[in-house]
């Protein structure tokens, strides 16, 4: 949960987003203005200096509250504690509260920088660590209020949200997948966006990741609501993402290709790879790769040429001959691979040739009965109610 934190009991907060892990603070950084988007933190300095003062305030005995600083950047974070260390308990003895902020931005500057190299960043996230104390002590003690309290957020309108496109929410997955954090979100409660390898991310954090970027602002969960009558699940689905209730099994590999094949598409040329990706993940699931040969043999065999047996398009009336074999695609018509047990057997009559189109369409359909199917049996599970 982001928090704020107030010069005094009444007095409006800094701006500047403080997390607690533990025994830790985390002060994120400041930013300036980039690419449209207003300076972020400004209020940085005056926060370190109001964090640093009010625990030092509960210094006694001897022990100071105080443990050490470190820097807590990205790449700070994928190294030691040695290499991100900028100050130890020690060294602040004897500093004023001013003195030790100097210090700590100081380090915090000259850190990563070459030798007789000049500027640097003084204003970098910080994890103060501090001991003897909880996370309800520290709370309590630094007197932080939630980053939602400081001040209303007025909901988006669904043109603005519509600004979204399947681009940014590509991005947006990928910079959650690279280790972004998105500390304005929670982990989601009721669905999950699901990825082609099973990883499980909170819908709303991608939308909100999206949203920065196409609007360039900082997203807040009131911002925008979640749900399948909402902008945020409709343009997750349009991107060729699937979004899943977080009670159900995690589907298999196939299920999520075939869905995530028929859902409705808005992508880029952007995220073309993506879909090239899926496309090799498709053959690799097809349990045994050997039938799709033996089966386009087997028909032209018992046809004399390969054709699709829905639509009865002809390849080679379209494409040289070295080529019109691929646009027929093999289909397991009789058992879906998502429905087959461990030791399955496939016959060729299980089997069906379709083109590409046909293919698609075919899983499409496959894929709203299903979704009617589960819509009814939740109605059915729920019943009618009374007031």
């Amino acid at each position: 949960m982001l928090y704020c934190i107030p010069d005094g009991e009444h007095a409006d907060c800094h701006d500047a987003r403080i997390e607690l892990e533990g025994a830790a603070i985390l002060l994120h950084s400041r930013g300036g203005a980039t690419g449209g988007r207003p300076p972020r933190n400004t209020g940085y300095e005056k926060a370190l200096l109001t964090i640093i003062r009010r625990l030092r305030a509960g210094d006694h005995a001897g022990q100071p509250v105080i443990a050490r600083v470190l820097l807590d950047s990205r790449p700070a974070r994928k190294m030691s504690a040695d290499r991100r260390l900028l100050v130890e308990a020690a060294e602040l003895s004897g500093l004023g509260n001013d003195e030790a902020v100097t210090l700590i931005k100081s380090r915090a500057k000259d850190w990563g920088q070459a030798p007789g190299v000049s500027g640097g960043n003084s204003t970098k996230a910080l994890r103060i660590e501090t001991q003897g104390c909880s996370r309800e002590i520290l709370h309590a003690m630094l007197g932080l209020m939630e980053w939602r309290d400081r001040q209303p957020v007025a909901r988006l309108s669904a043109a603005e949200q519509n600004r979204v496109t399947a681009s940014h929410i590509d991005r947006a997955v990928g910079r959650l997948r690279s280790g972004k954090h998105a500390p304005n979100f929670d982990d989601s409660r009721d669905y999950d966006v699901l990825l082609d390898d099973g990883t499980r991310l909170a819908p709303k954090r991608i939308f909100g990741l999206a949203l920065e970027e196409a609007l360039g602002i900082e997203a807040l969960p009131e911002h925008f609501s979640a749900g399948w009558s909402q902008p945020c699940f409709r343009i997750l689905e349009a991107a060729g993402y699937l979004i899943v209730p977080k009670e159900e099994p995690t589907p298999t590999a196939d299920e999520i290709l075939h869905v995530q094949n028929v859902l409705p598409g808005a992508r880029t040329a952007n995220s073309g790879s993506e879909g090239a990706l899926r496309l090799v993940m498709h053959m690799r699931k097809e349990r045994d790769p050997k039938l799709t040969t033996d089966k386009k043999a087997a028909f032209i065999a018992e046809h004399g040429f390969l054709h699709c047996e829905r639509c009865r398009m002809d390849p080679s009336a379209h494409y040289e001959a070295s080529v019109a074999a691929a646009c027929i695609e093999v289909h397991h018509a009789r058992v879906q691979v998502r429905d087959m047990q461990a030791g399955h057997v496939t016959v060729m009559e299980d089997l069906q040739c379709l083109c590409a189109n046909c293919h698609r369409v075919t899983h499409r359909e496959l894929a709203l009965a299903a979704r009617e199917l589960r819509a009814r049996n939740r109605s059915l599970s729920i019943g009618p109610t009374t007031i």
